[in-house]
């Protein structure tokens, strides 16, 4: 196949992995060219991606000079496309073989305007076929109609229409320039995707998941790049905030295919959850560990 898709990759202080990701993606027979949106880096990926510019003209970059979030970079990336299909990526993914020539294939096939294949979680040191093995244990549905959330990894039979997607998204350039990213979304960048697509429903757009092309994302230990630059409760305001301002904002559609009651209640239950899991609980563990730490450091004999 000739190429047909540009790949959007926002990043922010993630080199060592974007190395490995656009080299993945340049492998791609599908993909036309990789457009690198560099979001206040500090890390030398700058650098990197200027020096990879000049080597191969299929990669393309722009400098946000300062963090503007992922947002505001999708939609610049976006702009730049010269293809006729999108690919929004991260600068962190892993494909499967056939990846791009599965989902165009089973987009024709469902008639879908935007389709997001399976993506899985991978930890930093599983292999592929263990983060498969482990999240086909999952059960239930893929969408939680009550916190409006969207499980990635489980599997489903076939391909089917949904109102949320996994976050790497294919679809034409022009869908995306027409339904953008709310720029208002920030921070933590919780909400951009699923904001953006029920945008796109809005819009009468159909989105499709499609379990027969899979994608990774890596679990990185330690992870300071991308949103996690954050601190915790920075990152759980942020949270809270476009959680908000994505209810509000797509009321009517919310109630008519979720099952999220009451908005006030729906934003008080989440800032209670997120703060247990995201806040007190990793506290709890680093705490833990701090303390197994110092029970097993030997004490020092006193000098005599």
């Amino acid at each position: 196949m000739t190429a047909a898709i540009s790949v959007v990759i926002p990043t922010k202080d993630r080199v060592q992995w974007l190395r490995r990701t656009v080299e993945m993606f340049l492998g791609c027979a599908e993909v036309g060219e990789v457009i690198i949106v560099v979001d206040g880096c500090q890390d030398g990926t700058l650098e990197y991606v200027q020096a990879a510019s000049a080597a191969n003209s299929r990669i393309r970059y722009l400098d946000n000079v300062r963090n503007r979030g992922t947002t505001y970079s999708r939609n610049r990336g976006v702009e730049l496309a010269e293809y006729e299909y999108v690919f929004t990526a991260e600068d962190d993914l892993e494909l499967t073989d056939n990846f791009f020539a599965v989902l165009l294939a089973h987009m024709q096939d469902t008639a879908a305007d935007i389709i997001a294949g399976r993506n899985i979680f991978k930890f930093e040191h599983e292999t592929a076929e263990e983060s498969i093995a482990r999240t086909n244990r999952l059960a239930g549905a893929t969408i939680d109609r009550r916190t409006i959330e969207i499980q990635t990894g489980i599997p489903t039979p076939d391909d089917q229409e949904q109102s949320l997607l996994p976050a790497p998204m294919l679809g034409k350039t022009e869908i995306f320039r027409k339904v953008g990213w709310d720029e208002s979304v920030r921070g933590h960048g919780w909400r951009e995707e699923s904001d953006f697509q029920l945008s796109a429903r809005e819009h009468g757009y159909k989105l499709v998941c499609c379990p027969h092309a899979i994608s990774y994302n890596l679990v990185i230990e330690n992870d300071t790049g991308g949103s996690h630059y954050l601190s915790d409760t920075k990152r759980l305001k942020w949270m809270v905030r476009n959680n908000w301002r994505f209810v509000r904002k797509h009321r009517e559609l919310i109630s008519r295919e979720f099952d999220a009651g009451n908005l006030y209640l729906f934003i008080a239950k989440f800032a209670v959850r997120r703060t247990s899991t995201d806040v007190i609980l990793p506290a709890l563990v680093t705490a833990k560990r701090r303390t197994q730490d110092s029970i097993r450091r030997p004490s020092r004999k006193p000098e005599s």
